[in-house]
């Protein structure tokens, strides 16, 4: 299925879900100013048929009340509790503002994501499916592709990165894939079970970033000046985020997690405005990337 297909479905879910209810005559309205239309309304068989996949790829249900002939969605009012559809509606609502009003394209700056989403629609069919993947992968760290066998588990996005996580056949291991360092994708015909007893949350449990280390979960405490925690308390930087004390000139936090990488460059990219209290281990070692760093300047 082409990415131009999720988009479509994703701005008919999000234009009826910020209008409530509308009829076909009203959605076509909207339709014929974007890119998706050509100056064409929806064929009335081609809008029942995104209907339909609509409700088997997001599990949302387009109900119409035959008395007004309009269309809303059912139980809407959950998709705020579903974390995976209410954030699939956010990240795309600013896409479907900007392409009904093209007039404003000059006027908008966005960040460009790296390329990579023209294999999500193909990812998320596999995992619906339950069928094995296979892709060509290039490694930030390898010159070459190298084929992938994958059983694709679930897909995450991380600083504007899309990333796919499952069990590579090969190995027999848990690896994770960047998108946008995918050539080529192909679903098989050979399905998978997914193990009852997996789940990406728990997969993830205080890791902090996209890859899993192999490190004990610890206690940490943070100590940030303002105005900078002031950002972090309307953004936390982790789930498990919580406020000891706060005062004027600064704010402690705590969380509970592995000190990875990840975590190490996102409390170096806070500069002065971040401390580290504890962990000791923690603390020395931002401590001691700070002497590196600064001496490579030196040097």
């Amino acid at each position: 299925m082409a990415q131009n297909l999720f988009n479509k479905y994703v701005w008919l879910v999000n234009t009826l879900y910020r209008n409530k209810r509308m009829t076909l005559k009203e959605i076509n309205n909207c339709w014929i100013h974007t890119d998706f239309s050509d100056g064409n309304p929806i064929p009335r068989r081609t809008f029942h048929n995104h209907r339909e996949k609509i409700q088997e790829f997001f599990d949302i249900n387009i109900e119409c009340d035959r008395t007004t002939w309009e269309y809303y969605i059912e139980d809407s009012d959950s998709i705020s509790n579903d974390k995976v559809r209410f954030w699939l509606l956010n990240s795309f609502a600013v896409d479907n503002i900007i392409v009904e009003q093209q007039k404003l394209h000059d006027r908008i700056i966005l960040e460009k994501n790296p390329s990579g989403e023209i294999h999500l629609t193909t990812i998320i069919e596999a995992m619906r499916d339950n069928r094995i993947l296979n892709f060509r992968y290039k490694p930030f760290y390898e010159s070459e592709e190298h084929n992938v066998t994958l059983l694709p588990y679930f897909i995450r996005i991380f600083k504007q990165r899309w990333y796919i996580i499952g069990l590579n056949k090969e190995y027999n291991e848990i690896r994770i894939y960047a998108l946008d360092r995918i050539s080529t994708t192909e679903i098989s015909k050979e399905e998978f079970v997914y193990p009852k007893e997996f789940t990406p949350e728990n997969y993830f449990k205080g890791s902090f970033g996209i890859f899993v280390e192999n490190k004990p979960i610890e206690k940490i405490i943070l100590k940030v000046k303002s105005p900078q925690n002031n950002y972090i308390k309307t953004l936390p930087l982790h789930q498990s985020q919580k406020i000891l004390f706060d005062c004027n000139n600064f704010t402690t936090f705590e969380y509970t997690l592995r000190p990875s990488f990840d975590f190490k460059q996102e409390i170096l990219s806070q500069g002065k405005s971040v401390e580290v209290i504890q962990p000791q281990s923690l603390r020395e070692d931002i401590i001691n990337t700070l002497k590196e760093t600064l001496k490579g300047y030196e040097e």
